[in-house]
């Protein structure tokens, strides 16, 4: 148990962390911090605080309990409690406000040095990359979304999920995002046809049988899943034929669909 607790925060620890300057930055400004601040109440704030935050994470006990509260999957974010964004600031003002003149200036340089070298660029290609429409969604999603009509009930890949309804408001899904949280859930027959139905449909063998009769039963009309996925059974055996296909999706129709017909689960 509690190797499995330190090898979780040790890979959440790093996976936020690793790559950057900013822990050993934080470590010195909190030090800095506890040494100069003369006042309580900031260093109490802006040493302590943090430190006590740190000594919660790693902590087995507390952190045990933060995974049971929040789940495995979230732990990393106990490290967003630390007050990074005030913490190193703070000690670097200190530091300016105990320099004059030239001293102070070439300080401050060599503090926004440390910065801009200790991080990377918000605008890197590993998180940001050139928008391809006028939407600003990836460019499968307005494929898709421009085979299909408008005014259908669907279910979709996780892929699309976040994106259809903004460039689509008539296209009603059967689950979105907050799916999300049947991932790693064993066993959701308890837990409505949904869930169910997510479930079997994440799976890169679908099983026809399984997801057929749950998609007839919610009413959904398009079903739209990554070429990548193979299934097992017919989906003419529980009425839906092959609608259409993009270069990274393939669509699949009731086959009792009329062009033209509101199958929305809302209306809007």
């Amino acid at each position: 148990m509690l190797q499995e607790f330190f090898e979780t925060a040790k890979s959440d620890f790093l996976a936020t962390f690793g790559g950057a300057w900013i822990f050993p930055i934080l470590i010195i400004s909190i030090i800095w911090i506890l040494v100069k601040e003369k006042e309580w109440s900031r260093k109490i704030l802006f040493g302590i605080l943090p430190l006590a935050f740190l000594a919660l994470y790693w902590c087995p006990l507390s952190g045990q309990l933060f995974i049971k509260l929040l789940g495995e999957d979230v732990y990393w974010r106990v490290l967003w409690l630390i007050p990074l964004a005030a913490v190193i600031p703070y000690a670097g003002c200190m530091l300016l406000k105990m320099l004059t003149g030239v001293k102070r200036q070439i300080a401050f340089v060599g503090l926004m040095a440390v910065l801009v070298l200790g991080g990377k660029s918000v605008l890197s290609a590993e998180w940001f990359e050139a928008s391809t429409n006028v939407y600003k969604i990836p460019q499968y999603v307005v494929d898709v979304c421009d085979l299909l009509p408008g005014n259908i009930h669907a279910v979709m890949s996780n892929r699309l999920t976040p994106y259809v309804r903004l460039y689509d408001p008539t296209i009603t899904l059967e689950y979105a995002r907050n799916a999300l949280i049947f991932n790693g859930v064993e066993d959701v027959s308890n837990r409505g046809a949904t869930a169910n139905l997510y479930k079997a449909v994440q799976e890169s063998e679908i099983d026809v049988d399984v997801v057929g009769p749950l998609a007839r039963e919610q009413g959904c009309t398009f079903l739209v899943f990554s070429l990548n996925r193979t299934y097992k059974g017919n989906w003419e055996d529980y009425g839906y034929r092959e609608y259409g296909t993009t270069s990274e999706f393939r669509i699949f129709v009731d086959v009792n669909y009329e062009e033209g017909q509101d199958t929305r689960k809302w209306e809007e």
